[in-house]
């Protein structure tokens, strides 16, 4: 089959854009695109902050307060973060004594890893949570003693 070959015609002289007249539609078209991408990124920051990093229950952030416990607990207050994190301060022998920790909730147990102040050891603790509500928090550690906390208002 022969292949018909195509003949190169040039085309006439184009005629010359008329050009339009300016008006304030793109400036408005760009200030609706900056506000569109303004609120996708308010949107996915508030995803974000609010439920993609949350490591913690919302039930369990916020300033605990013990009210029964082991004796070294006496008036302390833990403060958890959503974040993992917590924060303990606890009188020793008339000393605020705080304690830093990350924390992580895997199924009923709570995780506790914290580091020595001095020698950076890492130290790991578990604790079984008996009861967590808004206003009760309620942990047993690994030898079985209660300690009964109260949110802090």
């Amino acid at each position: 089959m022969k292949h018909k070959a195509k003949s190169k015609s040039r085309p006439g002289p184009r005629p010359n854009p008329v050009p339009l007249a300016r008006t304030g539609a793109p400036k408005k078209r760009w200030a609706l695109l900056g506000l569109c991408l303004l609120l996708a990124g308010g949107v996915t920051w508030a995803v974000m902050e609010f439920v993609v990093w949350n490591r913690l229950p919302s039930e369990l952030v916020g300033v605990w307060e013990v009210v029964q416990g082991p004796p070294e607990f006496k008036e302390a207050e833990f403060q958890f973060y959503r974040s993992g994190k917590m924060v303990g301060h606890f009188n020793d022998n008339g000393m605020d004594r705080p304690i830093h920790a990350d924390v992580r909730i895997e199924g009923d147990k709570l995780y506790f890893t914290s580091r020595h102040p001095r020698t950076g050891e890492e130290d790991v603790r578990v604790q079984t949570i008996r009861k967590l509500t808004d206003v009760e928090f309620v942990v047993a550690d690994e030898s079985g003693a209660i300690m009964k906390l109260a949110r802090s208002r």
